[in-house]
């Protein structure tokens, strides 16, 4: 009697851990992938170049939409995410770049600018590292989470709940690299930093050449 309680009890834990709940176990809500789901970003470029007397700021907005399922050279669902732009003063979009999403029960990965990048990896706790370039030719980037299921506040928006993926936090007397991206629930990325700058003595402000660019999620919902 003891061990057929036992075993029901076992069939308990692991009945709790199966696709229903996993939202709740892996996080995966925080990047969702069903079609129409949109989000629009305010974009700021910064272009440096101190010698030339270069500091270039543009704004504009991207707008990135979830569409159609493709299956994969593995066999697997995948989704396309257009990428449209346009100026603030405008109203009209342009298509920029579509892009490929793939999720799966342990990460999710993204084919930007021909590049596949592990964006997220799941479950999502403090302990969990992975390089996200581990699936292209570029230099190991070792991500991991910070500030997880915290409120935020993006603008005018604020967030119950919110996690941070952390990229790059470098820091020299000549270079500052720092790049971060934030994710909200049933939304996805609501924000990203991203600076890659050559500096004098080690402060931060006296900029010579390099880029920054920064987004903020201005509206989001379904189509």
């Amino acid at each position: 009697m003891r061990f057929s309680i036992i075993f029901l009890s076992l069939i308990v834990v692991f009945s709790s851990c199966k696709k229903g709940d996993e939202t709740i176990i892996y996080g995966d809500q925080y990047f969702p992938a069903d079609s129409g789901r949109y989000v629009i970003y305010d974009v700021m470029s910064i272009i440096h170049d101190d010698p030339s007397e270069v500091h270039d700021t543009t704004l504009f907005q991207i707008k990135e939409i979830v569409s159609e399922e493709l299956i994969d050279n593995e066999g697997e669902p995948t989704r396309k995410l257009y990428r449209y732009i346009r100026d603030n003063d405008t109203l009209n979009w342009s298509l920029k770049d579509v892009w490929v999403i793939k999720k799966t029960g342990r990460s999710v990965e993204l084919v930007e600018e021909n590049q596949r990048k592990i964006k997220m990896a799941f479950s999502i706790s403090y302990d969990q590292y992975w390089d996200c370039n581990a699936l292209n030719n570029l230099d190991d980037e070792q991500c991991y989470y910070s500030k997880i299921y915290q409120p935020i506040s993006v603008g005018s928006i604020d967030y119950d709940s919110s996690v941070v993926v952390e990229h790059q936090n470098f820091l020299s007397y000549i270079e500052y690299l720092r790049s971060y991206e934030v994710y909200a629930p049933n939304i996805g990325k609501i924000q990203s930093y991203f600076k890659d700058i050559e500096i004098n003595n080690g402060d931060t402000l006296q900029v010579q050449k390099g880029t920054e660019l920064f987004y903020d999620a201005v509206e989001f919902g379904k189509e």
